[in-house]
């Protein structure tokens, strides 16, 4: 066997080790061999990877493959290239390379002069601290000796590593490349989550620190450094680690004075946490020259930063008060913070002003008065009252002459069904909840005026009805059409629901498959094999999923050994999944199991009723999805047991879904006259789209109705519609104990969610409870389908509608949540607006792009029925607990303002201000100072009065601040226009 034939063989078994051990025994004459045939071999595997899995490159073969390479080139710059490859310089996958030992020990084996060539060479590769040959690179410098070259990337990856004291004490890098981290581009960025509180052992922050104190690392070497890296700029993300090493090195008084001009010059542009540094340690300085101390000044008040500009007057007040003769020196810079655009600050600068205006000359006076153009009315009558000058005139309110809102269209009428067979199968498939219906029941009338015309054009789409037959349950209205359409032309050939074959649980095969892993009450390891025979048992099933009632082996029940092939199952409890832990109750204490690697498909094996349709259970849709398929799974049935009726009754008249009660009676009339009796869903859906408010004369004719359906008819005609409980409130947890934010505001960081809530008295109509008696949570699978059909099936209950979106409202995995279409068939629909309406426009209104919320609000307010007091309410309960932005409302409810909705918007925002007023020790959240300046021009608009109790507090502070004072000037607002009532 050749040299070769032996490396070979290693690189093919990834033997890295053996191969390094191989290598450094090599002569001159083996490394050519191996670096001769070396190539040929790096083509071959590569086209095996090809062939096998492109995406992995080199996979398993790229680090031998890169120490045979190390190990047999001759020249280091043919080393470095070869390292470098693309196929052997980046792992896939984010997985590095573990090849550094291996490297080093070939490498090691060569010339001193060679290694300190090829360490220079592969440092200069070094693109960030990322780059897989950084560790490799990094210790063949320690090793050499060689200077690291000036290159920003190497000293990333440097401090990239975690350091120790004793390891840097150690470092042969530590000279050559700890003064270039404060010149170097990335480091900041590398070391910006260094945290200095509290300080970590193991952080560069907590070593540096120490090796400072001993005096191991000079302590003029990092302020110089810090400093320098702050003169050098960059943004604060750059700068934060600086800052951090910086402050705790807690510089002193000497080393501050000697870096005091350094210090200055950072005031003006320096990133905020900077200045505030230099700013802090300047103030310590019992004395500065009085040029350089103005010259701080003025760039310190002429930043953006209210805290930094608050913190240069109390320093300009100071300096005036010691010396009054440098008034006018430093008039300038005060009249730079007149100017700034916080209110609170140019407050402040004009107290200063006024407290010593005597101070200056009119040189000075001058230099302020300038700056009376740029304060507000009132501060700008406070300085000139002082100083002289004509302040800026008080703004005239806008001037607003409301548009009228648009008149509501009346809806129109449902489309007719087609007139012929051969028009209603040319119609389109039920894309829409119109199509849907139409085609409903166009099928039940044409089955019953010419079921033959009806066989023949139907025989197409009765031919794509075989694979249905194979599925369990069936979600989509088209499968159940095209089941209808088979039953027609083919009657009987469905077969029925498959029947599930029972599986059966083998306790070897989990055993065999899976990793298991115990615990005992003390975290000691225990063998599960010396656990007692019946909790082996159970914790093999709880694994695989299955309960102790499961089939056994021999297909027999543990429990009573009974045949089981009969038993109809669902999925149900358990743990299963690869990976599972689970918790066993066992007399000698609590045990704990992890198991890795069995395939269960999940919890299973649960008893379940055979049924003899294809509707899906109530737990995996909607319940307006599952009323809408019990239509058609009813059409079906009726279908098969030739008991058609000759009209559905359900069929709307009306564009939103509404059913004309008189041609309900007709209906109703026409299956009393042909003896049929009405479909049961059909009869409540109809029951559900008939008006809140009936003619006297239709109630009297459907009082001669004689059958069961048209007595109970009659008494929905006289009575109205049922009115269940709706609501939408936001729960939170505090223990086991559900609170609710509308009672107790929930505390910082809990986790809120939103409850819908949905009740009704029964009426013994069982469809009509389950659509009107409760909300399904559920917003994954099938959930939440056909959402746009949901309106029409409870058109006089749009408030119910809009509690059945409310799980949908926000994305989940991928959805999209309700529509905006989806909510203008609710504006336009029947019955009471509450808070889950209300909530559903206010996801609308609080979007970034909130036009859509915009039209449906004023859609609402011309029809006279916007829920206001529940939208300002849920506005800011969703903008507070949800990603919503109550800026982005503010914005929306403008925008509706100023189209003619005003008096609405200003009873929205009244009653969304008790809610949003932050509690004691609370900020104002983002947006609620727009939506209270906001208040102030709609209130004047809408000529709105009667104090908000809630507000009055906030009005009657002592502040300057932007939310202050638009409080105060709602509240004064509110009670002049009161009081001149």
């Amino acid at each position: 066997m050749t040299v070769w034939d032996e490396v070979r063989d290693l690189i093919d078994a990834c033997r890295t080790t053996r191969l390094a051990t191989r290598l450094t025994l090599l002569d001159d004459a083996g490394r050519q061999e191996v670096a001769r045939e070396l190539p040929g071999h790096l083509k071959l595997l590569r086209g095996r990877m090809a062939e096998d899995a492109p995406w992995e490159r080199l996979g398993e073969w790229a680090e031998p493959l890169r120490v045979a390479g190390a190990g047999s080139l001759g020249g280091a710059a043919a080393v470095a290239a070869w390292l470098n490859k693309r196929d052997l310089a980046a792992p896939r996958w984010g997985r590095t390379f573990d090849d550094t030992a291996a490297l080093a020990e070939v490498i090691s084996a060569r010339e001193p002069q060679w290694q300190a060539d090829l360490a220079a060479r592969l440092a200069l590769r070094v693109r960030d601290r990322r780059s897989p040959d950084a560790p490799l690179v990094l210790d063949l410098l320690r090793r050499t000796g060689v200077t690291p070259p000036q290159h920003d990337p190497l000293v990333v990856a440097w401090v990239s590593t975690s350091p120790s004291v004793r390891g840097l004490r150690r470092d042969p890098l530590l000279g050559a490349l700890l003064p270039r981290i404060f010149e170097a581009q990335g480091v900041g960025r590398a070391l910006r989550e260094e945290r200095s509180k509290p300080l970590s052992a193991y952080s560069w922050l907590g070593v540096l620190a120490v090796l400072a104190s001993e005096g191991t690392v000079k302590r003029e070497l990092l302020l110089d450094g810090c400093v320098s890296r702050f003169l050098r700029g960059g943004d604060v993300q750059d700068l934060r680690f600086f800052v951090r090493l910086h402050e705790l090195l807690e510089p002193t008084y000497v080393e501050v004075e000697a870096r005091a001009r350094d210090y200055l010059r950072l005031l003006p542009a320096a990133p905020g946490p900077v200045a505030e540094l230099s700013l802090k340690h300047l103030r310590r300085l019992d004395h500065l020259e009085p040029a350089d101390e103005t010259e701080a000044l003025e760039g310190l008040l002429f930043r953006a930063e209210s805290g930094l500009v608050r913190a240069g007057l109390t320093w300009l007040d100071q300096a005036v008060r010691q010396a009054p003769e440098r008034a006018d020196e430093l008039a300038s810079a005060l009249a730079s913070a007149l100017g700034h655009e916080a209110y609170a600050v140019q407050e402040r600068a004009v107290r200063l002003a006024v407290k010593h205006a005597a101070h200056f000359t009119p040189l000075g006076a001058e230099t302020l008065r300038a700056a009376l153009a740029t304060l507000p009315p009132d501060l700008g009558r406070s300085l000139a009252e002082t100083i002289g000058g004509e302040a800026e005139p008080e703004e005239e309110p806008e001037v607003f002459i409301p548009p009228v809102l648009a008149t509501p269209e009346q809806p129109e009428p449902f489309p007719e069904l087609p007139g012929t067979v051969a028009e209603f199968v040319q119609t389109r498939w039920p894309h829409s909840w119109h199509s849907g219906e139409n085609r409903l029941a166009g099928f039940v009338r044409f089955a019953a005026e010419d079921r033959e015309a009806l066989r023949a054009a139907l025989a197409e789409p009765a031919g794509h009805a075989r694979v249905l037959y194979e599925r369990e349950d069936w979600y989509a209205t088209e499968e159940w059409f095209t089941a209808m359409a088979a039953e027609l032309v083919s009657p009987g050939a469905d077969p029925g629901p498959p029947v599930e074959e029972p599986e059966v649980f083998d306790p070897d095969a989990v055993r065999r498959n899976t990793m298991i892993s115990i615990s005992g009450e003390n975290g000691e390891e225990l063998s599960f094999d010396d656990l007692p025979a019946e909790m082996q048992d159970s914790i093999l099933r709880s694994i695989a999923g299955f309960g102790d009632d499961d089939v056994a082996p021999d297909g027999t029940e543990p429990a009573t050994g009974e045949p089981a092939e009969d038993a109809a199952l669902e999925p149900g409890g358990g743990i299963g999944g690869p990976n599972s832990v689970v918790e066993e109750a066992e007399p000698q204490g609590a045990i704990s199991v992890m198991s890795f690697g069995y395939a269960s498909s999940g919890p299973r094996r649960m008893r379940r009723e055979v049924r003899p349709d294809r509707l899906p259970r109530d737990h995996t849709v909607s319940a307006p999805h599952r009323f809408l398929l019990r239509r058609c799974a009813e059409a079906l049935a009726a279908l098969k047991a030739d008991a058609l009726p000759p009209v559905l009754l359900a069929t709307p008249t009306g564009e939103t879904g509404h059913l004309d009660p008189a041609v309900f009676l007709t209906r109703l009339e026409t299956l009393e006259a042909a003896g049929a009796e009405p479909l049961p869903a059909d009869f409540q859906q109809a029951l559900l789209r008939l008006p809140r408010t009936v003619a006297p004369e239709v109630v009297a004719r459907a009082g001669r109705l004689t059958s069961e359906a048209g007595r109970r008819a009659a008494r929905r005609l006289k009575d109205g519609p049922v009115e269940p409980e709706t609501g939408a409130r936001w729960r939170y947890f505090e223990g086991a104990r559900a609170c609710y934010v509308d009672e107790r505001r929930a505390p910082h960081g809990s986790h809120v969610s939103l409850t819908p809530h949905l009740s009704v008295e029964p009426t013994g109509l069982a469809f009509v409870d389950e659509l009107l008696g409760e909300v399904s949570t559920g917003s994954w699978g099938e959930h939440g389908s056909y959402m746009t059909w949901w309106p029409a099936i409870l058109p006089s209950h749009r408030d119910v509608v809009a509690a059945h979106y409310l799980p949908h409202l926000f994305s989940v995995w991928g959805r999209s949540g309700v529509e905006a279409a989806c909510a203008e068939m609710l504006t336009t629909a029947g019955g009471p607006a509450g808070e889950p309406l209300a909530l559903l426009l206010a996801s609308f209104l609080a979007k970034p792009d909130s036009a859509e919320g915009v039209r449906l609000l004023l859609l609402m307010a011309a029809r006279g029925d916007l829920p206001a007091a529940a939208l300002g309410k849920q506005l800011v309960l969703l903008t507070r607990y949800t990603e919503a932005k109550l800026a982005h409302a503010a914005t929306a409810l403008e925008q509706a303002a100023r189209q003619g909705a005003h008096r609405e918007v200003w009873q929205v925002i009244r009653a969304a201000l008790p809610y949003a007023l932050p509690g004691e020790g609370e900020r104002p959240a983002p947006g609620l100072t727009d939506l209270v300046a906001l208040g102030v021009t709609v209130a004047r608009w809408a000529a709105a009065s009667g104090e908000i109790a809630e507000l009055t507090p906030f009005a009657h502070r002592r502040s300057s601040s932007a939310f202050a004072r638009e409080c105060r000037r709602l509240h004064e607002l509110l009670v002049a226009t009161e009081a001149g009532a």
